[in-house]
């Protein structure tokens, strides 16, 4: 019984926390679709939430189907975090059903390192090359080394420095 109502309040909490219209995104699972209506409102699955438990993410936002469009992505507190810029980028983005827009220069895209932490993030557009203006939506964990990586990497730095240090000088 008291394992129930830990639970009920802990789902309430949750709900409570979270914005009425909030889409999960779940990091590592690619390109998520989300659509703009009308200018300078928020996208459709907008407040994007999540959480980044330890080491950091990268939050990728990269318009498609009509060129020109540029977004903002703006946190809980309603603060600008970035802004759309036009680049040919690559990288892990660069997969999936949005890979050739976030690719092509012509179409405007962004990349946005964050931290562990709770996010809830809004995104809007202004609409420029047409409405409704398309965008895809993905969130990457950064790689964090195994700890026998780090323990082979130590030893061959180890290895590295004892041969230096014994290597012969020799004289001109």
């Amino acid at each position: 019984m008291k394992f129930a109502v830990a639970m009920l309040a802990a789902a309430a909490a949750i709900a409570m926390a979270a914005p009425a219209s909030a889409t999960a995104l779940v990091a590592d699972t690619g390109w998520q679709d989300d659509q703009i209506d009308a200018a300078n409102t928020p996208s459709l699955n907008s407040a994007w939430t999540f959480s980044i438990a330890s080491g950091s993410a990268v939050f990728s936002v990269v318009d498609c189907c009509n060129v020109g469009d540029v977004y903002k992505v703006f946190d809980a507190g309603n603060n600008l975090l970035a802004t759309s810029t036009f680049f040919a980028g690559g990288g892990v983005q660069a997969n999936g059903a949005y890979g050739s827009y976030w690719t092509s220069a012509s179409y405007s895209k962004l990349a946005l390192l964050l931290g562990a932490g709770n996010y809830s993030l809004t995104i809007t557009g202004d609409g420029v090359g047409g409405l409704p203006a398309g965008l895809g939506v993905r969130l990457d964990t950064a790689g964090v080394p195994e700890p026998a990586t780090w323990a082979l990497m130590i030893a061959g730095f180890g290895l590295a420095g004892a041969a230096l240090r014994r290597r012969q000088v020799i004289a001109a």
